[in-house]
């Protein structure tokens, strides 16, 4: 899987998921854009949404069904939903681990 083009899709996700808030915060979507903590782009409830939304396509694009909210990723030192860019090293590390359990 392609790193910039998983940030690429995980990009538009956040886009669409801030849109859907309907609130217009005249916001920097990049993929270094907090999306937890006091200056995260969103709200809980549509991260929780962004986090599901990435899953379903991961699925449909790439036949990974992975979850990303699990024991693993809630116990780290460093949460994997800082960013964007987080995230998706995340999903890359899920996606090798993935591929040795089924390959």
């Amino acid at each position: 899987m392609d790193r910039e083009a998983l940030v690429g899709l995980m990009t538009t996700l956040l886009v669409d998921a801030v849109e859907a808030e309907e609130e217009d915060h005249g916001l920097n979507l990049t993929p270094s854009a907090p999306l937890v903590g006091g200056e995260a782009v969103m709200s809980s409830m549509s991260l929780v949404s962004f986090i599901m939304d990435i899953e379903a396509e991961l699925e449909a694009q790439h036949d990974l069904e992975v979850t990303l909210v699990n024991e693993s990723a809630l116990s780290r030192a460093k949460s994997p939903f800082r960013t964007v860019d987080t995230l998706a090293d995340y999903v890359l590390e899920l996606a090798g681990e993935s591929t040795v359990a089924t390959g």
